[in-house]
């Protein structure tokens, strides 16, 4: 497992599970936001989630309560 994603009301919470999956967020984030991408204070809209989970997919990364792309 490299990225956890959770269900929020307003979207999804992003959280590392892995080195391979904290060092795939922090090269898609800019430096400022590190803190919380470590921290897995990420949270991502549900129309951002789509295209986040596809390109992590497509880098080989295992994912854990991402939604079904359609």
């Amino acid at each position: 497992m490299d990225l956890t994603l959770t269900p929020l009301s307003s979207g999804f919470q992003v959280l590392p599970a892995s080195a391979l999956g904290l060092l795939w967020l922090q090269t898609h984030f800019e430096p400022e936001t590190w803190d919380l991408v470590c921290e897995g204070r990420v949270r991502l809209s549900a129309a951002s989630i789509g295209s986040l989970c596809a390109d992590a997919r497509a880098a080989g990364l295992v994912l854990e309560g991402a939604p079904v792309a359609a």
